[in-house]
């Protein structure tokens, strides 16, 4: 079953093929037609209207939690914060455990290797300003999580260990459920889900994770708008990086008194309900297809047939393996003899739209040795069709 009828980027522009998915989706008539019937019949501000709008938008926007937290199997919605993107998450995230004084010079912050620049830069910028110490798991020979170096990392310093589910660089599925059992009490859990919720059902409570980021535009939502989960227990104690609006209580020309309510004192000033509500719509649009088990069944299928299709092509190095499991539809490929920019070009002249360069993953790509890649990465609306299109541009390159 193809659903590419479903997305209007494709009637009108007929000879596109996207595969830059891992950088943003495609958007759903379903998300689409959604926000335009909010913005002309419900559109409002939140929170304080008494009037009839601004009560249906309250409602859109208290769905638009409770289906996330649904998806994330989290039980209560208050614990969801909703932000920019996965960036701004990772940043509000890191300045709260800051001036919360969660953490301190010399503790240790454990990433690895593989992250996205989203959850490293954050990191290193607690590391510039209070000294913390910030070290990097290593991926072992087939590009896993190396637990024995883990392990050796893991000592009594360590107060974070933040980690990507999938890598936006080789769509490989880590194992972070084991990273949760091996976990104490002591330490926090954060997990950067923006490649896997996507594809797959994250379940915080089976991953055993403290807080989770992702954004909503890799999703199929429209820009602009973010998810931070973290555990109510935790969102109590901490003291919020900045503060207005909703967030406040009460203000005198001295001192500011701030909101102990869940979310709303993660969540300062005018909240973007219109992208609120096309969250809701997208993970909706996920329900009326039959859910993750339909979006793993044709990228399934369609994993298999990239990666049959590029035996052929001994000129293009795979990064990571031909592997079928434990992968979402990612692939960076290195090409002999040529630059990925070069490579991308080519492409976008017939129509094939992919991403060059090194992924907002330098320090993955300094430890393979890789200048670049040229990553094709795949969604629900693509099909073989697309794959054929895409191997009989490359063949070309050969001749």
């Amino acid at each position: 079953m193809s659903f590419k009828k479903d997305f209007p980027i494709f009637t009108n522009n007929p000879n596109l093929i996207f595969f830059d998915s891992t950088s943003t989706t495609q958007k759903p008539s379903y998300v689409i037609d959604w926000i335009k019937k909010y913005l002309e019949h419900d559109y409002s501000n939140i929170h304080r209207g008494m009037y009839d709008i601004a009560i249906n938008s309250e409602k859109l926007y208290k769905k638009s939690k409770e289906i996330v937290a649904k998806f994330l199997w989290v039980s209560d919605p208050r614990e969801i914060i909703y932000t920019y993107n996965s960036t701004y998450a990772s940043n509000l995230l890191t300045s709260s455990l800051r001036r919360s004084n969660y953490l301190r010079a010399w503790d240790k912050v454990l990433l690895s290797i593989v992250e996205h620049h989203a959850n490293v830069v954050p990191w290193l910028i607690l590391k510039e300003e209070i000294w913390i110490i910030v070290d990097f798991i290593k991926v072992d020979d087939e590009y896993n999580l190396d637990f024995d170096d883990f392990e050796e990392k893991y000592d009594e310093s360590v107060k974070v260990i933040s980690l990507t589910h999938v890598s936006n660089v080789t769509g490989q599925v880590f194992d972070l459920a084991e990273i949760g059992r091996r976990k104490r009490e002591d330490t926090l859990f954060v997990v950067d889900a923006s490649q896997s919720v996507p594809h797959m059902k994250v379940n915080v409570k089976k991953i055993n994770c403290d807080a989770l980021f992702f954004t909503g535009h890799k999703v199929m939502a429209d820009s602009w708008i973010g998810v931070l989960w973290w555990k109510k227990e935790l969102l109590n104690e901490l003291t919020p990086s900045f503060s207005w609006g909703w967030a406040i209580w009460d203000v005198t020309c001295s001192k500011f008194t701030s909101s102990t309510t869940l979310p709303d004192k993660f969540e300062p000033g005018t909240p973007n309900v219109t992208w609120a509500v096309s969250l809701l719509r997208a993970f909706e649009y996920i329900e009326n297809i039959g859910w993750f088990e339909k979006i793993e069944e044709i990228e399934a299928d369609l994993i298999e047939y990239f990666l049959e299709k590029l035996k052929d092509f001994e000129n293009i190095e795979l990064v990571w393996s031909h592997k079928k499991k434990h992968r979402v539809w990612v692939f960076s490929l290195v090409f002999n003899n040529y630059h990925s920019n070069d490579i991308a070009e080519v492409l976008a002249e017939k129509g094939i739209a992919v991403r060059a360069g090194k992924h907002c993953a330098h320090p993955f790509f300094a430890k393979l040795g890789y200048a670049n890649s040229v990553r094709v990465s795949l969604y629900l609306y693509n099909s073989k069709k697309d794959i054929d299109k895409f191997f009989e541009v490359i063949s070309n390159l050969k001749k």
